[in-house]
């Protein structure tokens, strides 16, 4: 990707968000932030953010058009949608002119939910911490506004994202079938303890050795 398509952006004035609306998260007050030494994510508008979805998820999800899955009857209404609900976070590389690096999606879900809809990550990017770099800090701007969990959904058969999420903390809560998007895993993380131990014991037969492990594996390695 052209690092020039990076440099074209600009800060428009876009619509007060949800976020803002429903949680008074003004997004200005914690982005531009650095996730690398040479990476920062900054926040853009959803007429900035469509070229470059145009050129970064070809590239991610390596498609070829004969997907079965998908809608392209309400093109309007998304773009409605979007410019609404929208957050989009794009990740840059200033050691390479500001080379765009990947991007997440989000929206509200519902008063105490916000909807982790997509991240993406360039090729030449990948392992290099970026997704749970921003996923922290996401993290914590939501804790501090009172927001309850973080949501989202990923393919059954994407192992490798899904191991990612496990040790980012998600848990898989449901799941989904239509003919929209195939086959999906529902998964949450859980920003508040009491939620996710309500959770556990609500529906798991071992609720009491799952809350065990799960504590465990939230301390750090060097504990």
């Amino acid at each position: 990707m052209a690092a020039s398509s990076a440099k074209k952006l600009s800060h428009a004035n876009s619509p007060t968000s949800l976020t803002e609306q429903i949680w008074g998260i003004s997004w200005n007050q914690h982005f531009p932030k650095p996730l690398t030494a040479t990476i920062r994510v900054e926040m853009r508008s959803y007429e900035e953010a469509s070229p470059l979805i145009a050129q970064l998820f070809p590239e991610v999800y390596l498609m070829d058009g004969k997907s079965p899955f998908g809608e392209n009857n309400s093109k309007e209404f998304k773009k409605k949608y979007y410019e609404m609900a929208g957050d989009f976070f794009v990740f840059l590389d200033a050691s390479k002119g500001d080379k765009v690096a990947g991007m997440a999606i989000g929206t509200v879900l519902d008063w105490s939910s916000y909807n982790f809809r997509n991240i993406s990550i360039a090729d030449e990017y990948q392992e290099s911490g970026l997704y749970l770099s921003f996923f922290e800090a996401l993290c914590d701007v939501m804790r501090e506004h009172g927001v309850s969990r973080i949501e989202g959904d990923v393919a059954p058969s994407n192992r490798h994202h899904i191991h990612v999420l496990n040790k980012m903390g998600y848990m898989v809560t449901a799941m989904s079938y239509s003919e929209r998007w195939g086959v999906l895993l529902h998964i949450a993380k859980y920003l508040n303890p009491d939620d996710e131990e309500r959770f556990t014991k609500l529906f798991s037969m071992s609720a009491n050795s799952d809350l065990k492990a799960n504590s465990r594996a939230k301390k750090p390695k060097n504990s």
